[in-house]
């Protein structure tokens, strides 16, 4: 049970690696510990081998205004005194391969046991007496690009020599003004994406809009056909759009605008539905490992764009991190091995603990970061995104205010308060939040909800616990009373950073207060 210590609870942890055909499946406990039968796994054995089963970190505070959870774990410690593992290290690779640590009560059945760890191992080493096991949670299956196929270079749809080896482009959401790749220059063909896009709705020569004409069902089809003369045409099935200039003096750059990837029948168009494509299809983590993103905050559900050109190799890594950042929210996978998403935001909502005095070991005042201290007199949250920002070679037909728009990069939405601009000496003015939305209305909403979440002062504590270790998560919200500072008499608080050890059964947690 999770009431007993963990100092008196089995802990026991899996980890499997196979050296060419074989699989070799690693038990241990804290004592030793036997499964049951019709128990899985069956009447094993766990040698009291395991020291020192678990340590972890997890962080909201490197990217208070967006990002993704900064996690670190320790190391599983064994004991190798009789030398028990040493071959093991040399015969078996374990990075990469599964890593569960549970806790319950000593004596009790194995299917009892609560899972305080899902994850992987990085690595494994052996010293004279130790057998140590290096953990990391899920988050590496994320560092892959985010488009695994290039371009080939051999003609045709796999492109000129020019495109050999770069990645095929993605577009996801809603896009304005992208440049396409330049896949087949002798038919003026163009890839946007590389698969079904909902919609090309309009094709640019620098800067100036051609005439939109049929799409058709194939590439094969789009490649037979006769483009008009100042027109495009379409196969958005693949992705693809050919053009026709009016005439040689009005070649140029060629831009789009773009209705993205369309996956099992569905436009993608949010936050939450592109990172999940992105965790899903193109990271390929298991289904089981993503919690329901339609439970994320509202932020998350607002129409945004996101475009990767040839000659982007971001990670899938890189991308969700930018979109999480574009929308203030944050992401990552737990202890447990889930991933989810989230908004750091004043405490609201149940409170899912408290702790008074006799409860907090040591209880530190912090700063906060210089972005929100002294509190911003303005916000700013960008939208409308110019994937290419164009400031010379313009047609003439072009208005003056689409010149205005084509030099920028994004619009901003600024909320500002002028009573803390009069108040304070200097004031903080935060970097404008580098946004995907395609409406001023989310930006403006996202940046009201900023600008009344630090608009003045806030607490900010680092408290460390008795026996509170593995109870809480990142984002809840917890009462704490303690006899001083914003803390008197209790205080609603969110958690935004814990650090956690089973060894001594403490944690560590950093919480922000109004």
């Amino acid at each position: 049970m999770l009431g007993h210590s963990l100092s008196e609870a089995p802990l026991a942890t899996t980890a499997e690696a196979p050296a060419s055909s074989a699989v070799l499946s690693l038990y241990a406990a804290t004592e030793d510990f036997e499964t049951g039968f019709g128990e899985t796994p069956e009447n094993v054995i766990m040698p009291g081998t395991l020291l020192s089963p678990l340590r972890v970190e997890r962080s909201l505070l490197s990217d208070l205004l967006g990002g993704t959870v900064a996690v670190s774990y320790g190391e599983a410690e064994l004991i190798n005194v009789e030398r028990t593992y040493d071959d093991l290290v040399h015969d078996f690779d374990v990075a990469g391969r599964p890593v569960t640590i549970r806790v319950g009560a000593a004596g009790g059945r194995f299917a009892d046991l609560v899972t305080l760890f899902d994850g992987t191992a990085s690595g494994w080493y052996a010293t004279d007496e130790r057998l140590i096991v290096q953990l990391r949670g899920w988050e590496f299956l994320l560092e892959v690009s985010l488009e695994g196929r290039t371009f080939s270079g051999a003609g045709g749809l796999d492109g000129t020599s020019d495109l050999e080896g770069k990645r095929l482009p993605v577009a996801l959401g809603w896009l304005n003004n992208v440049t396409p790749a330049f896949v087949i220059p002798a038919e003026l063909l163009f890839m946007v994406h590389g698969g079904g896009v909902s919609d090309i709705p309009a094709v640019y020569v620098r800067g100036a809009a051609l005439n939109k004409g049929p799409d058709y069902p194939t590439a094969a089809a789009l490649r037979a056909a006769t483009v008009p003369a100042n027109s495009f045409i379409t196969c958005v099935a693949a992705g693809l759009f050919r053009v026709e200039y009016l005439n040689d003096s009005e070649k140029g750059a060629v831009t789009c605008d773009v209705k993205g990837a369309v996956v099992g029948g569905a436009f993608l168009q949010t936050t939450a539905q592109i990172v999940g494509h992105v965790l899903l299809d193109r990271a390929a983590v298991p289904v089981e490992r993503v919690a329901d993103l339609s439970a994320a905050p509202w932020q998350f559900h607002r129409p945004v764009g996101f475009y990767a050109a040839p000659d982007d190799n971001s990670t899938c890594a890189d991308v969700v991190a930018l979109l999480l950042r574009g929308c203030v929210g944050w992401g990552g996978f737990s202890r447990r091995g889930v991933f989810s998403l989230g908004s750091f935001r004043l405490a609201s909502g149940p409170v899912m603990a408290a702790y008074e005095e006799a409860d907090i070991v040591n209880a530190t005042a912090l700063e906060l970061p210089n972005e929100v201290t002294p509190p911003p007199w303005r916000w700013r949250v960008g939208y409308d995104r110019n994937w290419t920002v164009q400031a010379s070679d313009i047609a003439g037909v072009v208005t003056e205010e689409r010149k205005k728009w084509l030099r920028e990069a994004q619009r901003l939405a600024e909320v500002i308060n002028s009573t803390t601009k009069a108040f304070y000496q200097k004031p903080s003015d935060p970097a404008p939040i580098d946004g995907y939305f395609r409406d001023r209305s989310d930006a403006a909403a996202l940046a009201a909800e900023l600008e009344a979440m630090w608009q003045a002062p806030r607490g900010f504590y680092r408290l460390t616990l008795g026996t509170q270790a593995f109870a809480r998560d990142l984002g809840e919200v917890v009462q704490v009373d303690y006899p001083r500072w914003r803390l008197k008499g209790g205080a609603l608080a969110v958690i935004a950073a814990l650090s956690e050890d089973a060894e001594d059964a403490r944690s560590e947690i950093t919480v922000l207060v109004a």
